[in-house]
């Protein structure tokens, strides 16, 4: 029997300690934790923020200034990364080598063992597939000689046995797997590592699965080659591995096929190995990965390893327990099992379908088959379990969501219509979630269907209830046989082949309705966080009837009131990151003039904005002629938005990150349906969604009816007026401008796109935007052509027009937030004329409350200030 596992194996820290890891800390630096319920950690855990950014900064470094001069500048950052896995290890930094995989670390440090005929490799059962693979290779090719050790009853390898066949002869190697691929075993490492020591004999350790949940210390354990990955418990980025080689043993060990990185090139026909472990690197690598993994030691060591192993046990303890609860669930974990793996199996479901069925509830894990493990699952007459696996950024709900759907799946597993229930009884047994009703009333002979889990169960029009009829359900055949009655039993297990079944109505993690400025950022930003996103549009892309067509748009910072600076200064920063992504410009920053009687009560104001008098004024914009007793905001970094190019990025990068988009699917209406929404559309589709995002502009009082009285929309014009781009209309002489004139607030940009200065009035009549919207009429063109007349002197006539709608709130603030009573549907509208410049910065914000993260910044936005209750 094996022995207890103790110090440097455990999956919990080796002294009590009082510490946890911050939860709500680790899931907010952790966007992935936002997309579903994640239990992959032992697969490719999810990557926090800063693990992200440091590869990204370093890929943009090589892109600005070359490959081989970023990894120069990136030499100190780098050098850290050995010295961070060594202090994980417990060796030192000469002793580690980073590899691109745990695989290939195990190839080149059992390949430099120089295996010959004959050599005897003690292997435990917990070894991982390629391991395997690459030992029974040598076995074939080279004469070596494998022999697995047994497990004891605990499924831990058995130290008597390793003891008696050290004894019995040389051995060339002795390995084992920490923690296995198939299940939550902890392996007795320092045992094994003792007994390895007294018969000198080598002990590789596969700490693939255990390095970042379990405190792994090289010395401690007494093995002499350690190989592991980032990607799981260390939270790296896949493609980053190591390999850590302790001296003696060392200096004993060449590579079988040198590189650049581990020899020196010395004459013609010899070469000189490099004293440290890098002899087993290769040159080529992948810089910005390794400063990913980097930044995942960090973030390990500032938790502490010993914290992380505590915490991650006590989950998978807790969860192990309560999945053992359910009826027809069974552990596969063997007794000596810890840490925060946990594996499982549901009765009657392979589990790849249980894998399937938990993915479409948004819970995420695998299922492990036995070609992974073969010596550990074979003998346990496993074929394959569900793994689960949790991380630091798992909390309650996680397990929660877990447990139930688990639960749900595993109850769904049989349709029966118990003995002694009558047809006519209203019988209602539940099949895959979904309920099938045998209703009060209604004769067998009547063609009754329900949909269980895609399929249709028939007792079909004609058909006598002691007919043979078989339905298939779930794989299943649901039989009610020639002398059956009714209320007999009626499950049976096809032996047939069943059909395909079709799929359970898709489930999006967001849906966005209206794809203008708001609708396309929400669309990028979420489809950029990795959520399973629609965007649906009810007219073609590009259309010129809602509230963001046209070539143009202001962005200033001077505002009435200081609740905007915030937004403000986050719209600016949006916009950098958007130009950034889409790599290309969208502001062309002219500065500003907004300018209003001076004893307007509301005078607009801002960062970085001032006062100026008309002299002033007309100095900074010589186009521009303030009448008398007007006074200016001047705000320098104002200017233009290109609007046809920032619509087309944002749709482009949405696009690019996984979003699906419909253009020509009108939405006609949508339902809560508990945690989810229904969303109907013009040609008959019902889609489902667990988060509505809604942009429609104009149309919103349709969508959100009781929004209606709040709302007005209204018809604005604007025109182009003949006007030299190389005068004083041209950018020389004028940038973006306002004036609060009697016939409205004048608003405009100078000539500099061949089309002349255009200009516009933000008022106009109230308009329903499902009628025809003809041209501008001559009045409002006249009306329009006298108010640029009065402040801009030197401008043409009128050369185009177009219309657009305005959607105006009482005080001119936007809607941004839940719809009222229903938390599941968000709402961004009512832009009152203002909005464009906001666009990315909404975008973001709507993706931030899908993923529930708050944001109190927004909340005099809030759409709840115009309503007392209700939602619809």
């Amino acid at each position: 029997m094996s022995a207890p596992v103790t110090t440097g194996t455990t999956a919990a820290p080796s002294s009590p300690t009082t510490r946890t890891p911050d939860v709500a800390a680790e899931r907010a630096r952790t966007p992935g934790s936002a997309t579903g319920h994640h239990f992959n950690a032992a697969g490719a855990a999810l990557l926090a923020d800063a693990t992200v950014d440091a590869v990204i900064d370093h890929l943009r470094a090589e892109s600005l200034s070359g490959g081989y001069e970023a990894a120069k500048h990136a030499a100190p950052a780098l050098d850290a990364v050995y010295a961070r896995t060594a202090r994980l290890l417990g060796v030192g930094p000469d002793e580690v080598a980073l590899v691109e995989s745990a695989t290939a670390g195990w190839q080149r440090a059992v390949s430099a063992l120089r295996l010959r005929p004959g050599d005897r490799v003690l292997a435990a059962r917990s070894s991982y597939v390629s391991c395997a693979l690459h030992l029974l290779a040598a076995e074939r090719d080279l004469g070596v000689r494998v022999e697995l050790l047994p497990n004891s009853p605990d499924g831990a390898v058995e130290l008597e046995s390793l003891e008696a066949a050290l004894r019995a002869g040389p051995a060339a190697l002795v390995t084992a797997a920490h923690v296995p691929t198939s299940s939550g075993l902890v392996e007795p490492a320092a045992e094994i590592g003792a007994l390895a020591r007294a018969h000198g004999v080598p002990f590789l350790l596969d700490a693939t699965q255990s390095l970042g949940q379990l405190p792994v210390d090289m010395g401690a354990i007494g093995c002499d080659l350690l190989i592991g990955t980032g990607r799981k418990f260390l939270r790296a980025p896949r493609g980053t591995g190591l390999l850590a080689v302790r001296r003696p043993l060392l200096e004993r060990l060449a590579p079988e096929a040198p590189d650049v990185r581990g020899a020196h090139w010395t004459a013609e026909r010899s070469w000189e190995l490099v004293p440290d472990a890098k002899r087993f690197e290769l040159w080529e690598a992948a810089h910005a990965l390794r400063l990913g993994l980097g930044a995942a030691l960090a973030a390990l060591d500032s938790l502490g390893v010993d914290v992380v192993a505590g915490h991650l046990a006590k989950l998978a303890t807790g969860l192990r327990e309560r999945l053992a609860e359910l009826p027809g669930v069974h552990i596969t974990d063997p007794p000596a099992a810890g840490g925060a793996i946990v594996t499982f199996v549901v009765d009657g479901l392979d589990a790849s379908d249980v894998q399937r069925e938990l993915a479409e509830r948004r819970v995420h894990l695998i299922a492990v088959p036995a070609g992974h493990g073969r010596w550990d699952m074979d003998p346990r007459g496993l074929t394959k379990v569900v793994r689960a696996s949790v991380h630091v950024y798992n909390d309650q709900s996680d397990l929660d969501a877990l447990v139930e759907a688990v639960r749900e799946i595993a109850r769904g597993r049989g349709a029966v219509v118990r003995p002694g229930r009558r047809p006519d009884a209203g019988a209602r047994e539940v099949v895959q979630g979904y309920e099938v009703d045998v209703q009060a009333g209604r004769r067998p002979g009547v063609e009754m269907r329900d949909v269980v889990h895609g399929h249709g169960v028939d007792v079909q029009a004609g058909r006598t209830p002691d007919a043979e009829m078989r339905e298939v359900v779930h794989g299943h055949a649901l039989d009610v046989r020639a002398g059956q009655t009714p209320g007999a039993e009626m499950l049976a297990p096809s032996v047939t082949t069943a059909p395909t079944p079709r799929a359970m109505p898709r489930c999006h993690d967001a849906i966005v309705v209206g794809l203008g400025v708001h609708g396309s950022a929400a669309l990028h930003r979420l489809a950029a966080r990795g959520l399973d996103v629609l965007g649906l549009e009810q007219y073609a892309s590009g259309h010129e009837l809602g509230s963001s067509h046209g070539a143009t748009r202001m962005i200033r910072r001077a505002y009435p009131h200081p609740d905007w600076d915030g937004l403000v200064d986050t719209a600016y920063q949006a916009w950098a990151e958007l130009e950034e992504a889409a790599k290309t410009q969208l502001l062309d920053i002219t500065g500003g003039l907004y300018a209003a009687p001076l004893d307007r009560p509301d005078p607009l104001r801002g960062p970085g904005c001032r006062q100026v008098g008309s002299e002033e004024a007309a100095r900074i914009f010589p186009g521009l002629r303030l009448p008398a007793g007007f006074g200016a905001v001047h705000d320098p970094r104002a200017g233009i938005i290109d609007a046809r190019e920032t619509l087309r990025a944002q749709l482009a990068l949405a696009e690019r990150s996984g979003a699906t988009v419909l253009d020509r699917t009108p939405v006609l209406g949508w339902e809560p349906d508990g945690d989810e929404v229904v969303v109907r559309t013009a040609d008959s589709r019902e889609l489902r969604t667990r988060r509505l995002v809604l942009c429609t502009g104009p149309w919103t009082a349709t969508q959100v009816p009781s929004l209606a009285p709040h709302l007005t929309v209204t018809r604005i014009v604007n025109a182009y007026f003949a006007a030299d781009s190389e005068g004083p209309l041209g950018r020389s002489g004028l940038g973006s401008f306002s004036v609060d004139l009697p016939q409205g607030l004048l608003y405009g940009f100078p000539a500099a796109d061949g089309r002349g200065l255009k200009a516009g009035l933000d008022s106009g009549p109230a308009w329903d935007p499902d009628a025809p919207r003809p041209p501008a009429s001559a009045d409002e063109l006249a009306l329009l052509a006298e108010a640029v007349a009065q402040v801009l002197p030197g401008a043409g006539p009128v050369t185009e027009s177009l219309t657009c709608l305005y959607t105006m709130t009482a005080d001119r603030r936007f809607l941004v937030g839940e719809v009222p009573g229903v938390p599941q549907v968000l709402v961004a509208s009512a832009c009152s004329g203002h909005g464009f410049k906001f666009g990315p910065a909404i975008g973001e914000a709507l993706a931030d409350l899908v993923c529930g993260t708050a944001r109190p910044d927004l909340e005099f936005l809030a759409p709840a200030r115009l309503l007392t209750g209700g939602a619809r």
